[in-house]
């Protein structure tokens, strides 16, 4: 089975800037993020990786009202090309883990590239934030990151081998418990 990378928009692709809930709810302010252009180099890169590699690149999004989806959905043509088959926007609140089983599920070796913590803890797959200037105050995430302001054909390679590497222990995790039993029923 193909890679699959799932990115998040707000905090992300899209710069995120502070809004109250009233600001948020209005029509207009998902349309007029700005694009974070390292990120949106990132992504066209891997997208580019889709026909050689094998690879699928997904947005993953929360979303708060019908509105803000359409947004993003305009926003996502605009900027990233990701066609809307391969969006999948989740109602605030509810689980991007869970919002995966309109695909299949999420697999292990599925990577989230999120801006937020506890997103990435509840990941059952490959967890990389994504540190925007904004985020990482309070140091609570302790696994894999990438930073905002590398250069795209650095993060696409950070983000390479974390995938690789983490899909080799995995599956040298699986072996080595395969032998233990094999070994545990021999004796």
């Amino acid at each position: 089975m193909g890679r699959r990378f799932f990115i998040d928009m707000d905090g992300v692709v899209a710069k995120w800037e502070k809004a109250s809930l009233e600001e948020m709810t209005t029509e207009g302010f998902f349309s007029s993020r700005k694009p974070d252009e390292n990120v949106i180099g990132m992504v066209n890169m891997l997208m580019d990786k889709k026909e050689t590699e094998g690879i699928e690149v997904y947005i993953l999004s929360s979303y708060l009202l019908p509105i803000s989806k359409k947004e993003k959905i305009q926003w996502n043509a605009q900027h990233t090309h990701i066609p809307e088959k391969d969006q999948i926007y989740v109602p605030y609140g509810e689980s991007k883990t869970k919002a995966l089983e309109v695909i299949g599920g999420i697999r292990e070796n599925d990577v989230l590239l999120d801006d937020f913590s506890d997103n990435l803890r509840e990941w059952g797959g490959i967890a990389v934030k994504l540190y925007n200037g904004i985020n990482g105050t309070k140091g609570t995430w302790n696994g894999f990151s990438v930073h905002g302001n590398m250069k795209p054909e650095v993060m696409v390679s950070q983000l390479d081998g974390i995938s690789m590497i983490e899909t080799t222990r995995m599956r040298m995790e699986k072996q080595d418990q395969a032998e233990k039993q094999k070994t545990g029923l021999k004796r």
